[in-house]
């Protein structure tokens, strides 16, 4: 018997959306003007963190239950579709990613030039807005860049020929190597961002940032791990669909556009995940149960025959 395993993914973006509704509301009412400090109390802050908890105990208790048989295929057998629709949202994550490198090498190649507005501004000490030098700036361009190139060939594995399609056409293969290279930039750019925020008296002011970037690594190791024959489909649709919430949670942080190249990371991080989730979900997985033919009482059973004999 197969089935296919869409409240998961129903439930990270039903989650992600209602995060994303409560931190903005946390940031336009839970900060003072002034001082940017966090108000004591503030309720959206607080129902912020008891919903993440409350999507956290429930993605557990749903990864539980996800079969595991078919963690085996590997990549990209376990995440193979002729969906056009599905694909499309994967390709669109994977753009967002590299479109926020090059805002970031922008950003990095024009410090110390002043521009209009709340742009990409570098300060006399070659600090930026958000807090990146220009070298750092131009680090997490590559980055970002690096990871998108790897993933692009990824995607495009995932393609299973459509019916149409003669189904001698070799199938596309990718090395497991290349599903490593967005984890180490992502660790890399998680030190560089920790580096900045560290020094934030502020918690509640980045820390939605912070485990973004966490579940988006650990989501996108697990990812890799189908290359290699140590696929899980529980631990991989956990880190996933945490990384996306959190991702969605954390856009709410992005309005200015000194914050665009982080905001479209985090959207092309979400997105991308999204994708591979709703391929590995979409596809169906054998629940490894069959069911036995009832025998009728003037039919013999094939199986006692067999033993006989």
């Amino acid at each position: 018997m197969m089935k296919h395993n869409l409240t998961f993914p129903a439930l990270t973006l039903a989650g992600g959306a209602a995060a994303f509704v409560l931190r903005l509301l946390q940031v336009r009412t839970g900060f003072e003007a002034e001082t940017g400090l966090p108000i004591p109390g503030n309720p959206w802050g607080t129902a912020l963190i008891v919903l993440l908890l409350l999507l956290a105990a429930a993605l557990v208790l749903l990864a539980r239950k996800l079969p595991q048989e078919s963690a085996a295929l590997g990549f990209p057998q376990s995440f193979s579709t002729s969906s056009t629709g599905i694909l499309t949202i994967l390709i669109l994550g994977v753009f967002l990613l590299g479109a926020s490198g090059l805002l970031d090498l922008f950003s990095g190649l024009r410090s110390g030039v002043s521009m209009p507005a709340d742009t990409y501004v570098v300060t006399a000490d070659g600090i930026s807005a958000d807090g990146f030098s220009a070298k750092e700036h131009l680090v997490l361009g590559l980055l970002s860049l690096l990871s998108a190139a790897s993933l692009f060939p990824a995607a495009a594995a995932c393609r299973r020929p459509g019916s149409h399609e003669s189904s001698d056409t070799p199938r596309k293969t990718v090395q497991g190597s290349l599903l490593l290279v967005p984890v180490v930039c992502f660790v890399i750019r998680l030190v560089l961002v920790y580096r900045v925020d560290s020094i934030n008296p502020v918690l509640s002011d980045y820390y939605l940032e912070l485990l973004a970037l966490v579940f988006l690594t650990l989501g996108f190791y697990r990812l890799s791990s189908f290359a290699f024959g140590a696929g899980r489909n529980d631990l991989f649709a956990l880190y996933a669909g945490l990384a996306v919430i959190l991702c969605l949670a954390e856009l709410a942080d992005g309005f200015g556009s000194s914050q665009l190249p982080i905001t479209l990371f985090h959207a092309g991080g979400a997105v991308t995940l999204l994708g591979f989730l709703l391929l590995r979900m979409g596809t169906p997985i054998p629940t490894g149960r069959t069911r036995r033919r009832r025998v009728q009482p003037d039919e013999e059973d094939p199986a006692a025959s067999s033993d006989n004999s």
